[in-house]
Order: structure tokens, then C-alpha cells, then sequence
């Protein structure tokens, strides 16, 4: 009679039971893809990965009880969730670092410090203890959405670059001296190989906003990256010019705000008026096969795309 395998614990590694498999190539690119994101959920993992992704789960399962990645659950509306993959274990990377390309290894420390006891956290669904990777997933699945897009285009929309966190940070003085922090969220860069020469590429910066900013701080925000551009500050990313600042809301209420706030800035300043692009986040993430028109500027109605 054939038996059946038992099933490992979700929430205690076994390593043991792991012991002697080998760690495939796509099991490496498994680990660069966590690393890239920094926190990502199964779901947007199993899209950015591709392939099969009952293969998927099974590297993740192994990854785990060899120590390699670690994860935890944000419990909603009394379920459990789906698993957030993170790297917090820099002894078993470095064994491996070689495979791995370029390791950002003060951000695994990082995580090592502040989330590697994350799944004991019991604080009602976890919202006001877990604000930043909720935050966090945010911008994964926004970063993951243009990477589904530009593998959808077949070649006529590239990635060229995505950066993100503390290595964007600075502050810029406004023309009334107030010094404000310049925090984006994200920088990335499209190349459109097929566009004419000196065409081909639009920079943008992002911000994930969950509606936890009052309104006023979420000026300032604006107000810093509006001085920030007009005071050519971008030349320290490599680029002369900024095509837009992406804001994707929590909500279309909340984009409807945000897009407001921008036309009051616009009143003073009439380039705030089609820097700022506002869009609520997508009820179903990566849905879109390609980039869609749901930005919208504070100068007019037009729904705009990535790729205009």
C-alpha cells in the first residue's frame, strides 16, 4: 500500500526533512526575487517567478526548512493570509552568496534585528505592529505589476532599473527655507527600445499611499519632490528628467484626495499641475496584461498610461 508523505509544519522549520536536497537554480532565482522585493506574498511571488506553481510552492516549502528564507502570515478578517516571504538569515546566505549576485547584506541585518520574531506578533490583525510591511507589500505588488507589464509587451517596454528605500533619501530647502525630507518611495525607469533616439526612457518616482497620512503632511510630501525636481536634484540618479510622480491610493476616495491636494500646489506652481499622477491601487493585483490608462494628473481628466 502506497504511503502518503507527511506534511511538514507551516510555522516550524524542519530541516531534517530537507536534509541532502539539492538547491536548484530555481531555487536561487526564488532567493534573488525575495531579495529584490524585500517582503513579498505568495500570490505576486508565484507571478514574478513564472513556471509551474505547484514547483514554486514546493521550492518555497524547501527554502524554508533549510533555514534559507523565512515568512510569517498577516491574519485578515479572522483567516490566516497568505505566507510574506522576507530574508533574515545571513549565515546560510553567505554559504551561497556566490549564486546569488549582489547582496544587500545591512538590509538582511536589518530584518535579522527587527522581524525575525514577526510571526509571534499578536496585536489584534496585526495593523498598528505590522503598518511598514503592509506598506512594504504594497509597493511589491506594485513593482510586480510593471514587471508583468513590461514581460507582456513582448520587448517593447523594458524594466531598465527599480530602486527603492534609504539609498533614495535626502531632504531639499523650499524658497520659504523650510527643509523637508524627500522620501519617494521608489524610482524606476522604462526603456522603449523601439522610440526614437533621446525617447526612450521615462523615469518616475512612486509613492504607495494607504491613507495614513493626513492631508497636509501628504502636501509636504508633495511639496518636497516638486522643489526636489525643479532644483534638478534628480542628476544625482543618472537623469536629467523626471516624466511623472506616481501616487497609487488605497482607495479611489483617497486618490480622489491626493489629486486635490495636487491642484492646490498646482495653483501656485503650474508644473504640480502634470507632475502628480494619482491612481487607486487595483482590486486585484497584476490583472492587467498590459500597462493600463488609470493615471490621472490634476490638470485635466485625461487617463493616462506608462507608456504616454
Amino acid at each position: 500500500m502506497m504511503q502518503t508523505q507527511a506534511r511538514l509544519p507551516k510555522f516550524r522549520r524542519v530541516p531534517e526533512a530537507v536534509a541532502g536536497k539539492r538547491l536548484t537554480e530555481r531555487g536561487i532565482e526564488i532567493i534573488r526575487i525575495i531579495l529584490r522585493y524585500r517582503f513579498i506574498a505568495t500570490s505576486t511571488l508565484t507571478r514574478v517567478a513564472c513556471g509551474n506553481e505547484d514547483v514554486t510552492y514546493r521550492h518555497l516549502q524547501q527554502l524554508y526548512h533549510q533555514g534559507l528564507i523565512s515568512r510569517f502570515t498577516l491574519p485578515r478578517h479572522g483567516n490566516k493570509g497568505e505566507f510574506i516571504y522576507f530574508l533574515e538569515n545571513a549565515a546560510a546566505l553567505r554559504e551561497i552568496a556566490h549564486r546569488l549576485g549582489t547582496v544587500d547584506w545591512k538590509q538582511i541585518q536589518s530584518n535579522r534585528e527587527k522581524y525575525a520574531g514577526i510571526g509571534e506578533i499578536r496585536n489584534g490583525d496585526g495593523y498598528g505592529s505590522l503598518l511598514f510591511i503592509r506598506h512594504e507589500l504594497m509597493i511589491s505588488d506594485f513593482h510586480a505589476a510593471i514587471e508583468t507589464c513590461c514581460r507582456a509587451s513582448a520587448g517593447r517596454v523594458e524594466l531598465l532599473q527599480w530602486m527603492q528605500g534609504a539609498s533614495l533619501w535626502s531632504h531639499v530647502r523650499t524658497p520659504s527655507k523650510e527643509v523637508l525630507p524627500h522620501r519617494p518611495d521608489a524610482f524606476f525607469t522604462l526603456l522603449f527600445p523601439n522610440a526614437p533616439a533621446g525617447q526612450q526612457r521615462s523615469n518616475f518616482f512612486y509613492e504607495a499611499d494607504r491613507g495614513t497620512t493626513n492631508l497636509t503632511r501628504f502636501r509636504s510630501k508633495l511639496l518636497a519632490h516638486l522643489e526636489y525636481i525643479k532644483q534638478g536634484r534628480q542628476s544625482a540618479l543618472g537623469v536629467k528628467r523626471i516624466r511623472s510622480v506616481l501616487v497609487e491610493a488605497n482607495s479611489t476616495e483617497r486618490a480622489k484626495q491626493c489629486k486635490e491636494v495636487a491642484a492646490s500646489l498646482a495653483a501656485c506652481d503650474p508644473l504640480a499641475g502634470m507632475l502628480f499622477w494619482f491612481a487607486p491601487q487595483p482590486e486585484t493585483a497584476g490583472a492587467e496584461a498590459m500597462f493600463p490608462a488609470c493615471w490621472q494628473a490634476s490638470a485635466d481628466d485625461r487617463l493616462r498610461t506608462l507608456e504616454d
